[in-house]
């Protein structure tokens, strides 16, 4: 009776654990909607003078999909110490008719199980669970990678929609004020109301092109916000040139991007998973054992006149018998395919990341000159080759139309630049994600 009575404390405290664990869910659940709250975009301050890199910073700290891959984490890291635990231990108890021995009748009996997987089970579940959480967190370096050359990419757009702005306001300026030197030589009759028409026109055609630079501004700015996890009219700080350092060399970044890259570490991290999975596998063809302990109450009150109600205890050991091999064969074979799958994805990791090197590091090297070419020969000489037209014009020597060629060449040698100077820093962008560099 005492060994019901103290099984009865243990099932009734078991159920009130069970309303424990539902009520500490339930709280952890309110906890999980308020981290969820924090993911949202807020409008929260940048310094007016933060450049691309501050900025990368800032998104760094409150992309969602980041706060997501950490959760991720945490959720895989958690399976380790599930993988190195013993299973819970089972409790019986039998009661009713039961057997007669010499010391008298059996009450009630009771015992307490506990399996043993067989050595080195639980360490090669557990070293696949750690190398799971391992590649999670590659992974999350690796979107850390990717947000960076996204918000370097939309701000060198908002940097080239705002200068294709400025410069086109700037150009309207002076078309204006070409503007008033024609309009001087229609009333001293040395130029034609053609002229006038032609530079009016020109105007327009600019003002349409302030227009679009501005949506374009406007649609940068939110793509930038939306990065940064923050409402998609929130202000920013002005986008300004800033220097790009020169690129390593090419093999250098190769080398780099092959051995460090998180693509390349979560597979590895992946293929030694697969790794302790087969070993896991190969362990199942060994036996689990069983160790337990059986108490057995007695009646004095037997039929034997020599009962004297000697409770009886025994100690059991078992084990499993492994006798269907087929699951097991089809665990080895899973193991072994994911062995291969990960060595093929790693490899395939690595030849897409040379591409991208090379691409990017092309790419850069090839806006570099051409930056160089327009600041040294082509703008000013599209510079002066205009300036001369415009004093040519004014003394008469030479037509309007050759003012508006030099000075559509002139703008459109300064657009172009600064279309150089973002696509440079894109170029820089692709390569530090593909070279691991942050």
């Amino acid at each position: 009776m005492r060994l019901i009575a103290l099984f009865s404390s243990i099932i009734i405290a078991a159920l009130s654990g069970c309303q424990t664990s539902n009520s500490v869910n339930g709280g952890s659940s309110g906890s999980i909607d308020l981290a969820a709250t924090r993911t949202q975009a807020t409008n929260y301050g940048i310094p007016s003078s933060a450049g691309v890199e501050q900025l990368v910073s800032q998104a760094l700290k409150h992309h969602p999909s980041l706060a997501a891959a950490r959760q991720k984490i945490n959720r895989l890291q958690a399976k380790v110490p599930q993988a190195q635990s013993l299973p819970d231990p089972k409790a019986r108890i039998s009661g009713g008719s039961l057997a007669e021995t010499a010391a008298g009748r059996v009450d009630t009996v009771a015992g307490l199980e506990q399996a043993i997987p067989f050595p080195g089970k639980r360490r090669a579940k557990a070293n696949a669970a750690q190398k799971e959480a391992d590649a999670a967190s590659a992974e999350l370096d690796n979107l850390k990678l990717r947000v960076a050359e996204r918000v370097r990419f939309a701000y060198w757009s908002y940097y080239l929609a705002d200068q294709n702005h400025r410069i086109n306001r700037e150009s309207k300026e002076v078309l204006q004020t070409i503007q008033e030197i024609v309009q001087a030589r229609v009333k001293a009759n040395q130029g034609t109301q053609a002229d006038l028409l032609r530079i009016s026109t020109e105007i327009s055609k600019v003002d349409q092109q302030i227009i679009t630079a501005r949506q374009q501004t406007n649609s940068a700015k939110a793509t930038l916000n939306a990065l940064l996890n923050r409402p998609s009219n929130s202000r920013l700080p002005n986008p300004k040139r800033s220097s790009v350092p020169s690129s390593s060399s090419l093999s250098n970044l190769i080398a780099r991007a092959e051995s460090a890259h998180p693509s390349v570490k979560a597979g590895q991290a992946r293929l030694t998973a697969f790794q302790h999975r087969l070993r896991s596998a190969r362990l199942d063809a060994y036996p689990d054992f069983l160790l337990g302990v059986q108490h057995a109450s007695i009646s004095n009150s037997g039929l034997s006149p020599v009962a004297n109600g000697r409770d009886q205890t025994m100690i059991t050991l078992g084990f499993t018998i492994p006798l269907w091999d087929k699951p097991r064969k089809a665990k080895i074979s899973e193991a072994n395919a994911g062995i291969a799958e990960m060595q093929a994805s790693v490899a395939t990791s690595r030849s897409e990341l040379r591409q991208r090197v090379e691409d990017a590091w092309f790419r850069a090297k090839s806006s570099r000159e051409m930056i160089t070419l327009f600041d040294t020969r082509l703008i000013p000489d599209a510079k002066q080759a205009h300036e001369l037209a415009l004093q040519s014009y004014s003394a008469g020597k030479q037509s309007f139309i050759d003012v508006l060629d030099t000075w559509r060449v002139l703008l459109k040698f300064q657009l172009q630049q600064e279309g150089n100077r973002a696509s440079l820093g894109k170029a820089s962008a692709s390569l530090k994600s593909a070279a691991a560099i942050r």
